[in-house]
């Protein structure tokens, strides 16, 4: 029989921990076949045993550590290799780059030395040319500062002239405005006037507008008898609502002109000839339009313009009748207007 004390005693030879582990296996083989180990030393071999295969589960699990940390090595060593030989390499073609850098530079520096050798002869003549230009620049820079100051008066020009032109573009569009205001004026005084003379067209009387203004015409057959100035009744009544529209728009200016044909006037009285028969025709009509006291006398003219403004041929009776009339002339109050325009000039 093995004895413990032995056994302690082996264990604590000088021996190498691995070399040591494999007797200890060993001998705990040999002592679990032995039937003479007691109970105390087979619990404290048992337990040697398994802190011994536990040690060895660790170096094994360490020896495949250690492997795969030396093939991650030889990895990396591979790696440097490869960077080394490129390294090498590019330390060659650096070595080539810098010679041929150090060729350029003694190339430059004879260019400089020769620069040098010839710097006071350029300085010269740079100098020259920069008085040169210099004097160039002076004149330069005067004639800049005359535009400067040319294209700012221009500028002031320009703004005085946009200026102006804002305010004849407001007042073309008074003038437009009031144009418009005009016409459409204008426009409801001859609807006006056709609406109130409509039992008398067809009977010697037209009512139309020209240039803006109201022409109503009649017939010295609707108004007098031949060679007289005496408003007939029938005529007087169309003058009357004539003169009813006046009285709504007081300001119109009317012009009263009074026509005749080309034969000669032979009358015995104070009228002596077609002037004399016109402006009294015309003056009759206006008289009779004034008898409305809406209407203002001062906005209506009286004239005669006898013979030489006819509307048709004087050779034949048809003609002579048409140029026998009297034209009654509606005028917006054009002050306005006449202002407006001062002002755009």
């Amino acid at each position: 029989m093995i004895e413990q004390d032995e056994i302690a005693h082996y264990f604590s030879r000088d021996k190498k921990p691995f070399e040591m582990k494999k007797v200890a296996l060993a001998l705990f083989a040999s002592l679990m076949l032995s039937s003479c180990v007691t109970s105390k030393i087979h619990n404290e071999l048992q337990s040697k045993y398994n802190e011994i295969e536990k040690e060895n589960s660790d170096l094994k699990s360490q020896n495949e550590t250690l492997k795969s940390d030396l093939e991650i090595a030889q990895a990396d060593l591979k790696r440097a290799k490869e960077q080394l030989n490129k390294l090498t390499r590019d330390s060659a073609s650096r070595g080539q780059a810098y010679r041929s850098l150090q060729e350029k530079y003694r190339e430059l520096n004879k260019n400089y030395e020769f620069l040098l050798e010839n710097n006071s002869a350029l300085l010269a003549s740079n100098q020259a040319e920069n008085k040169k230009l210099i004097a160039k620049l002076d004149l330069l820079q005067k004639a800049l500062h005359a535009k400067e100051d040319s294209l700012a008066q221009e500028q002031l020009n320009l703004d005085y002239l946009s200026r102006e032109m804002q305010k004849r573009e407001a007042r073309v569009n008074e003038l437009e405005s009031l144009i418009a205001q005009r016409d459409a004026q204008v426009n409801a005084v001859r609807q006006k006037l056709q609406e109130a003379l409509f039992n008398f067209e067809g009977k010697g009387l037209t009512v139309e507008m020209r240039d803006g203004k109201v022409y109503v015409s009649l017939e010295n057959s609707l108004l007098f008898a031949s060679g007289s100035w005496t408003i007939d009744g029938e005529g007087k009544k169309a003058l009357q609502e004539l003169a009813k529209v006046l009285a709504e728009n007081k300001d119109l200016n009317v012009m009263v002109e009074g026509h005749t044909d080309s034969d000669k006037f032979n009358g015995k009285t104070a009228v002596k000839d077609n002037w004399d028969l016109s402006v009294m025709r015309a003056t009759a009509i206006v008289k009779i339009i004034t008898e409305n006291d809406g209407v203002d006398p001062a906005k209506i003219t009286a004239a005669g313009k006898s013979e030489y403004i006819p509307v048709s041929d004087n050779e034949t009776a048809e003609g002579k009748a048409k140029n026998r009339r009297t034209e009654i002339i509606i005028t917006p109050d054009l002050d306005k207007i006449v202002k407006v325009l001062g002002e755009v000039k």
